[in-house]
């Protein structure tokens, strides 16, 4: 059986007794300094911490002189599934196009179009297959701000993001289904906007409570 949560007070780190809990009313109370908070919050925080104890597999997190760069890759097993598959597609793709419209053969327009969507899957997956096999995500993260930068090398997108002190930040369900599993994202709530979602991407639950739990450590 687990051991039980130790709570102890965010402001004075006095032990918390469990008859000071409403978990009811989402309330605790601290007899030490008189303070006090969210039941729910000061959980999360002890189950952050454990969390924080270990790197998941494929995740990388150093600090350098722009803040703490967190970066994930994906399985290189499934950039070579794309990539076989890409080479397969084209390679039919191409053969078949040759044999269609090669040695001068007139070509109208509808048949032209009908073969666009192929020709667009086929640099769809060869394109999925480079991000796999040699793209990353990497957050870099300072109190109170991140950025977020998906690509290969140096070429990609960056977006930045706030990390208020009381900002929600949680895994949610997505819109999204791989093999019929359910997408999760990661919601970072943002001031008086839209919320900042992303890590779909990140197909462990593991790394994407990683993530989170890094993000609530690093607001103010």
């Amino acid at each position: 059986m687990a051991a039980p949560i130790e709570l102890k007070c965010p402001k004075c780190g006095a032990p918390l007794a469990m008859e000071d809990v409403n978990v009811a009313a989402d309330i605790v109370l601290c007899r030490s300094c008189n303070c006090a908070g969210r039941f729910s919050e000061l959980v999360q925080e002890e189950r952050d911490e454990k969390m924080l104890e270990s790197v998941p597999p494929r995740m990388n997190v150093v600090k350098t002189p722009r803040g703490l760069e967190v970066t994930y890759r994906k399985s290189k097993a499934m950039g070579f599934f794309f990539l076989f598959f890409a080479l397969f597609w084209d390679g039919f793709l191409s053969v078949f196009l040759f044999s269609s419209f090669g040695n001068g053969k007139n070509v109208n327009l509808v048949e032209q179009l009908f073969f666009l969507p192929f020709i667009l899957v086929g640099i769809g997956m060869l394109a999925t297959a480079v991000y796999v096999l040699f793209g990353r995500m990497t957050l870099t993260l300072n109190p109170g701000k991140g950025e977020l930068f998906r690509g290969v090398g140096d070429m990609g997108r960056r977006q930045k993001f706030v990390l208020a002190k009381d900002a929600r930040i949680s895994i949610e369900d997505c819109n999204m289904r791989q093999n019929n599993r359910v997408l999760h994202k990661i919601v970072v709530e943002q001031p008086g906007g839209k919320p900042f979602q992303f890590g779909t991407g990140i197909a462990e639950d593991e790394a994407q409570e990683y993530v989170a739990a890094l993000l609530r450590q690093m607001r103010e």
